[in-house]
């Protein structure tokens, strides 16, 4: 897709994939998109008279566009909504900084009030949610031996991975839910085995961050997964994130993945991969 970003967004980040960023798809992995997204959030919020230290926005939700490999360069612009069902959220379009394609966008609802550009949402249609998009609620944790979802990561939150106010970081949170990935692919038949053998890569092309609290350095956390219902070509991941010691409910993951064919990075249908064809 070649859009160009809408004229009344505002640039609030510009960065370079580097080939450590990328994962074995040989693409940004998508900690970095979110980490992007989050930086860009927060200088939009510096430039404006809204507080950069400020908490994750209540949902995050994101569309990956198109890839972005190593060397390539980028930009992000944003603004807020000013009307549609989203309106009051801030958007945030990455556009390959060459060649002006879309990448991705990312639409933070509930986010903090400040006063900064503002756009209709018509504008920003390709940001807008699809095939991920009611809200869904924070589970307690001792559902999480139920209905499917089993342990898929466990991590230790360090000062490493956190913010100036010890919280941790949307980059992180989201490397676990990456980390996991592979594990939730594997349940629904799709293992890492069969995905080599048969040269398919594993992308996610739509998701949805709800953050129900901070997770702070020294928590101890617990990642449930489970696969959810198939979609056409497209299966659904879903992921919760609790604190251990508590069992304080910190944030839930529904994401939206593909199959490709790493040759000709073209979608495969995941039934057809299913009965071996």
């Amino acid at each position: 897709m070649s859009e160009s970003p809408p004229p009344q967004l505002v640039e609030t980040q510009r960065g370079t994939v580097n080939a450590w960023q990328c994962d074995y798809n040989h693409h940004l992995n998508v900690q970095f998109y979110c980490r992007e997204f989050d930086h860009a959030a927060r200088f939009l919020a510096l430039a404006c008279g809204g507080d950069p230290a400020g908490p994750l926005p209540a949902t995050r939700h994101l569309r990956f566009h198109a890839e972005l490999l190593a060397g390539d360069i980028y930009k992000i612009d944003s603004a807020r909504l000013v009307d549609g069902p989203h309106a009051g959220a801030l958007v945030h379009w990455m556009s390959h900084a060459g060649t002006g394609r879309l990448v991705a966008t990312a639409l933070d609802g509930g986010a903090p009030r400040f006063d900064c550009p503002e756009i209709p949402e018509a504008a920003v249609a390709s940001a807008l949610p699809r095939s991920v998009e009611a809200d869904e609620p924070a589970l307690p944790i001792e559902s999480m031996g139920a209905d499917g979802w089993q342990p898929t990561n466990r991590c230790w939150v360090t000062m490493d991975r956190c913010t100036a106010a010890g919280e941790l970081t949307e980059q992180h949170l989201t490397a676990m839910l990456g980390d996991s990935a592979g594990h939730v692919w594997e349940r629904a038949g799709v293992g890492v085995v069969m995905v080599r053998e048969r040269g398919l890569g594993r992308i996610a092309v739509e998701a949805k961050l709800s953050h129900f609290a901070p997770a702070r350095v020294g928590d101890a956390l617990m990642l449930h997964s489970r696969v959810g219902p198939a979609q056409g070509r497209s299966i659904r991941l879903q992921h919760h994130l609790h604190r251990v010691s508590d069992g304080a409910a910190i944030a839930r993951a529904d994401v939206t993945a593909l199959l490709i064919d790493m040759q000709t990075r073209k979608t495969v249908a995941l039934a057809d991969v299913l009965a071996g064809r």
